[in-house]
């Protein structure tokens, strides 16, 4: 099942004259990319799933994903530390 939400976001005309958008189409398109981008950068969605929502294949998703400078792997802060733990050889070198 599906639900459609409504958005109606009043924009000054000024914004379509610095040709951000080329029509509100265009728009739409891209606010709606853009929200989906956010979700799956703040982990509130997958990466597939952000796929399926904009209807473009996983490989897109992740080109799309790169176009906007989001990582696609985001590991915490001091994560390779505690994995470089469990390879006792390469604190000898």
């Amino acid at each position: 099942m599906r639900r459609k939400i409504k958005f109606e976001w009043e924009v000054p005309e000024e914004v379509f004259k610095e040709k951000l958008w080329k029509d509100e189409k265009e728009a739409v398109r891209e606010i709606k990319r853009s929200t989906i981008l956010d979700l799956v950068r703040r982990h509130k969605i997958s990466l597939r799933r952000g796929a399926e929502l904009l209807g473009i294949t996983y490989r897109k998703f992740l080109d799309l994903m790169g176009e906007h400078r989001i990582p696609v792997f985001d590991y915490e802060k001091g994560w390779l530390d505690k994995e470089l733990k469990n390879f006792p050889a390469f604190h000898e070198k």
